[in-house]
Parts: C-alpha cells; structure tokens; sequence
C-alpha cells in the first residue's frame, strides 16, 4: 500500500492515493466490526430474545444430528426458518453461547454484518469501477444508525444472515451473467441455492427475483441497448427466473400460513392499507436522510392526507427524475426500484404482527439507495475550481461517515440489556404492549398491587390480543386478586392463542394444582407431555408438577414415578414435603407468593429443627422486594435458623443480615453481615462470597435493603 500521484494537474485527490481494493476491503471490515464491537457485551433482551434463545431448548442444546433434523422438520416460535436456528445451535456448541453468557451470538452478528459490508464493496467496485467510491458507498450503509437494529438484537439474526444468502446470490448471479458472455449454469445454480438458503432464513426476501431482473437492465444490460426484440427477450428472461419465483412462492405461503396459525395476521381493511404504503416509504427515506429518534418498537405511523400528499411526492417526484436519467446513470434508477422493491413485504400492504414499520425493515432495501447514488460526487462543476472539488468531495465523506458513525455508537447502548431498552422505549411508546408488562411487573415486584398490574395488563392485551405472556400474566393477578380457579376460567376459551405446544396445558395444570384440585391438575400434565417433544427442557417443568400433585394427593408411588424422570430425583427411592421446595419457590418467583407462602410455613412448621429450610425460605423471603409475609415474621425464621447453626456461620449470618436490614434495623444489618464476612477465607475461591457480602455491607451502610428475585439458596 502506497501514493502514487497522478500527472494529470496539480492538487490533492483522495482518488490519486492509490490502494489495492483488498485494502480497502480489509479497512472497511475493521471499521464496521469495530464499530458494532461494543455489543459483544451486551445482555440477551425482553424482546424476543427470551423466545429465540433464552427459553429454546433446541438452542441450548447445541448442534446435533437430532436438532438439525428438528430444525428442518417442525415449525419453531411459529417460523420455518431452520438455518437461523442451526447458525444460533452453532454459537452455543462452537463458541460456548450461552444466555448468561452470551457474547458468542452478538459475535456472529457483528462478524456477518461485516462479511455483508465486505460483498457490497466489492459488488459496487465491479459497478462502478472506481474503489473509493465502491468504499464510501458500502460505508454509508454499514455504518448507518439504522443497521444497529439488525446487528445489536441477537434476535435479528434474520436480517444479517438472510443478508449475507441474499448479497451471495447476486454476487453469483452477476457472475453467472457477465455482460457479453454465455450464461454460466454453475454460478448460476448457486445463485439459486443461495436465495432459497436466504428464504429457510427469512421469508422477506421473497421479492429477489424481481431485482434479479432489474440487474438484467443494468449493470447486465440483457435486454439489448436499442429495444429490439423486447418482449421475446423479456419472456426468455422471466422463464429462466422460474425456479426463483417458485421458491419465492413456497416461502411467501408458508409465512402467510405461519401467521395465520398464530393470529398475528392482522386484518386491516385493503384500501387503508394502500392509503398507508406511502406514508411507511415516506418513513424510512425520513430516517435513512435523518436518522434520530430511533426507536427499537415504532408506535403505527398516524394516517393524515397532509403526510399521504406529501409521502406521495416523496416517491414520484424522484422516480420521474431517475427515469429521466435512466440512459445516462442507468444504475440510479435500477437502485431507486431496488429500495421500492424489497421494502414492498414490509410496507404495510400486508400487515405480519402488531409492528407496522421497524429500523431492521431497511436492512437489504437500503443497499438501493447506495447503487442509486453511486455517481452522487461529480467529477467537475461549474461553480467551483476543479482543484477544490476533490478535497471537498473527500470532507464531505468523511465527514458523513464520521457523523453517522457517531450516532450509530450513540444508538448501540440502547441494546445493552432489558432495563436500557424498555426504558429508551417507554420515552417513544409509553402504551406499547411490552412497556405495559413492564410496569405490571415493577407494580407487583415493588408494591404487590395486583390490581393496577392487571389493569396495565388488560390495556397492553387490547393492543396486542394474542400475546400469550400478556395472557399468563393476568391470570397471575386474577389468581392473587381471586381464586385458582377463577384463573383458570380465564385461560380456558384462550387455549388457541397459545400456539407452543403444552404452553396452555402448563398454565391450567398449575391453577389445579393452586385450587388443590389434583386429579384435574395430572390430567393437564399428561396431555401437556404428549403435546411438548419428549426431549425439551420443559418436561421438567411438567415432572415436577405432576409430583407435586401426586404427592399432595398421597399416591406416593405415582409421585415417585414423576420425580425418577427428572435429573434432580433420578435415584431418589422416597420423597420428602421439602422436596416440593424447588416448585413452590418457582411459583414464588412468578408472584404465584400466597400459595408460596402457605407451603413455605407448612414447611418451617413440618421441620421446626431443619436449619437448611429455615434458611433457604428465609431468604426468599427477605430478599423479595414485595413480600406477602411480615418483615417480623421472616426476621424470626431467620434467628431461628442463626439459633439451629452448630457454630456460626458465614450463609446463616448473610441470610439473617439481610431479614435484619428488611426490617429496617440497618446498623444489626451491617454488623451481623461483617461478622460472614471475617467467617470466610480470604481465597481466591471464596473471592467472589466476599465481594457479594461488601457489597450487601455498602447496601446497609446507605440504609438500603438487599433485594433479588431468586432461587432458593442451599446452606
């Protein structure tokens, strides 16, 4: 890599630095990479990422023969898209992705995204010709704020990975068509190949054979400069797309078919949907030209005839000026159609789900308006000295990328975790279903008022009628403001909404077992276990249960039987009341807490001198941040366990420290929890207790309790 300088006329040129086109590519990777770096860091978040990886056992396992053939033979979330579940299945087994720690699937998005800006580059170099401006223009679009969607949401996998099958198949395409040469059937069968891998991704790439037809025009320029035999050469053309039309069609009815299964094909009426097309164009060419107030969930576009006027003026004042420029800059008119084209599926004409528009829409249509502008600089003008056209031309567009690198970095921590995103969103979209379930649940975690969370909880399900977690939660506050089996009158005329098999089975199973009605409880348990795959984690769920009610029912062998299926009882020959522990505390931590609470005194009440129970419940219960237990009451089950401890210890003194500081006594709080602290070693493998503990010390000290939503703890 070197300057060499042009003899053609003094002053400086960015376009005389002369660097080979890998160089440039191998600038442009590493600047994209690492910019959207930042997310290797992030959380998993509330948005769907708890569906596509969180609570996915086909994820979790990792890759095997067994999954991959399940990807590719069932329906998952409602979705034939196999390849995205088996690229996630290769984070988890080949770079340890897991939803604690996981790095490994934001990694993989920011290196496709990447790989995507890299094939750009190099589709718009053998355009234009002209590597700079083949950077710049790849650049543009990279580093776009509208791209952070698509990159930094695990869940969006869809987009950079369909992208990638999609830039490949053009990429073999122009290749198999090369202007002047005989069609190649290698490239091209690859071409299709890679389309229909973009489609087992997701299905919005549906609409690429129209574009392949638009690259025909130009750069392939196929249907002849001078028109002659047009219609015959237009045919031939559309007869060798047929295999892509058809896959195109396979796709688009197994999506529509997808969402009609699962409701979320919404019915709007065809002529407010038309009336609606130009607005949502309009939408996106505001954001791509002024990207800010970025919103992760966008609230329905308001129709107004002043917005439809002028969104209309949007799209053919530009398309008449490009047609008119067709000869000349044939590639800004192909790019114009390519943007119109591919943002078609998600205009609004049909309506996939309560999200009308989204930044992540933009995500292949926007590579249009990078071709479309490919000769955007010119080379001389008028008005200016040719000297001075070069630099400006070089701080402009640096300029740009700078800018919308910037806001792109501000854009990217929104992403960090579930607290940063519902709060950035609540400022945009303060009735947004999924603001809503988040102010029920901080109502119930920071005040137990059940009534005001189902009242946010009804608001968000008229927003969103089908939404299952919205469902369940209500049920929640009906069984803590009712009855069980109010509750389970409630789910009952909903069990179509709920399209993940032994979901709903799952739910009426526990309010049967809440309103201690066991034989209805094991009957739902069973029909839950036939309906869910035999290998999914969830049967756990379902085991333990059907425990549960066996056991309260007193068919001890029953329950036993139940429990020998699960890895935690494998080789137990007998149960235990405290073995029902783990299920109450579950319950527990999904606000099920007055039935909780009934078990955990039974408990304390069955084993008075078991300092292990005390203690575990105790500290469910000091640590919650809304307890239906008194803070006296909890106080005395935590000095009961501190009083059954042969010697002190370091568990029992955090346990009572912080039922001392739920209470209110601050300064017993701290000194009770100084004294774990000087119980535990000083090692590296106790390091981390120790850390915990000043930190809960630092709480008591500023009069503050410690609070977590947790499991049990084991003494």
């Amino acid at each position: 890599m070197r300057p060499t300088a042009k003899t053609a006329g003094p002053g400086f040129s960015l376009t005389r630095i002369r660097f080979a086109p890998s160089v440039l590519a191998i600038l442009l990777f590493l600047l994209v990479f690492a910019l959207y770096s930042p997310s290797l860091r992030y959380e998993l978040v509330a948005i769907d990422d708890i569906h596509y990886i969180r609570h996915n056992q086909l994820v979790l396992s990792g890759l095997s023969w067994a999954n991959i053939r399940a990807a590719f033979t069932d329906f998952h979330l409602q979705m034939y898209a196999p390849l995205l579940w088996i690229s996630y299945m290769l984070d988890t087994s080949c770079l340890g992705a897991s939803p604690e720690q996981p790095w490994g699937f934001h990694f993989t998005n920011v290196l496709l995204h990447s790989l995507n800006s890299l094939i750009l580059f190099f589709l718009l170099l053998a355009w234009c010709k002209k590597p700079w401006r083949a950077f710049f223009f790849a650049a543009l679009w990279a580093l776009h704020p509208l791209r952070v969607e698509s990159v930094a949401w695990v869940t969006e996998r869809k987009d950079v990975l369909s992208g990638l099958f999609c830039l490949l198949s053009l990429a073999c395409y122009l290749r198999a068509n090369r202007e002047g040469t005989v069609r190649a059937s290698g490239p091209f069968s690859l071409s299709l190949l890679f389309f229909v891998l973009g489609l087992l991704v997701k299905p919005s790439l549906t609409p690429i054979p129209l574009v392949l037809l638009l690259l025909d025009y130009w750069p392939l320029r196929r249907y002849g400069r001078n028109g002659a035999n047009l219609a015959r050469t237009v045919l031939r053309l559309l007869v060798e797309k047929i295999p892509f039309f058809i896959a195109s069609l396979a796709a688009s009815v197994a999506a529509i078919r997808a969402h009609q299964v699962t409701h979320s094909l919404i019915e709007v009426p065809l002529a407010k949907r038309i009336l609606e097309v130009p607005i949502h164009y309009g939408f996106y060419l505001f954001k791509i030209i002024r990207p800010r107030n970025l919103c992760p969930l966008y609230a329905p576009v308001a129709f107004s005839w002043s917005d439809f006027w002028l969104a209309c003026g949007l799209l053919v004042l530009p398309s008449l000026w490009l047609w008119s420029l067709r000869r000349r800059h044939p590639h800004a008119w192909v790019g114009w159609l390519w943007f119109l084209i591919l943002l078609l599926p998600v205009s609004g004409l049909i309506r996939f789900g309560a999200q009308v528009v989204a930044d992540r829409f933009t995500y292949l249509p926007a590579i249009g308006l990078s071709i479309a502008a490919l000769s955007l600089f010119p080379t001389s003008t008028p008005f200016l000295p040719r000297k001075w056209i070069a630099p400006l031309r070089a701080l402009l567009a640096g300029g740009l990328l700078l800018g919308l690198s910037v806001r792109s970095g501000q854009a990217l921590p929104v992403w960090r975790n579930s607290q940063r995103l519902i709060y950035h969103l609540s400022s945009f979209a303060p009735n947004h279903p999924l603001v809503l379930i988040d102010r029920a649940v901080q109502t119930i975690v920071k005040e137990g008022d059940f009534e005001a969370a189902r009242s946010a909880l009804e608001n968000a399900l008229a927003l969103s009628p089908y939404n299952t977690d919205i469902i369940t939660r209500i049920a929640i506050c009906i069984n803590e403001l009712q009855t069980p089996n109010d509750a389970m009158e409630f789910l009952r005329p909903l069990q179509p909404h709920f399209t993940t098999g032994g979901e709903w089975e799952l739910q009426m199973a526990t309010y049967a077992f809440l309103a201690t009605r066991y034989d209805i409880a094991l009957g739902y348990v069973e029909d839950a276990r036939k309906r869910m795959p035999q290998n999914d984690v969830g049967q756990n769920n379902f085991l333990l249960l059907g425990m549960a009610a066996a056991f309260e029912q007193g068919d001890l062998s029953q329950a036993l039987a139940y429990a020998r299926q699960t890895p935690r009882y494998r080789h137990r020959t007998e149960l235990q009341l405290e073995d029902l522990l783990p299920l109450h505390s579950f319950h527990w931590g999904i606000f099920l807490r007055r039935e909780s609470l009934a078990f955990f005194q039974r408990l304390i009440l069955t084993h008075p001198t078991r300092g292990d129970l005390l203690n575990n419940v105790a500290w469910l219960l000091a640590t919650a941040e809304w307890s239906p237990a008194s803070p006296q009451e909890v106080l005395a089950i935590a000095k009961r366990a501190h009083d059954l401890a042969q010697a002190p210890h370091p568990v029992v003194l955090d346990t009572l420290a912080a039922a001392q500081a739920n209470c209110g006594d601050y300064d017993a709080a701290s000194q009770t929890a100084q004294q774990a602290l000087a119980l535990i070693p000083d090692t590296p493998q106790q390091a981390e207790f120790r850390q915990r503990i000043q930190a809960r010390i630092a709480l008591y000290q500023h009069q503050q309790p410690y609070r977590e939503e947790a499991a049990p703890r084991l003494f």
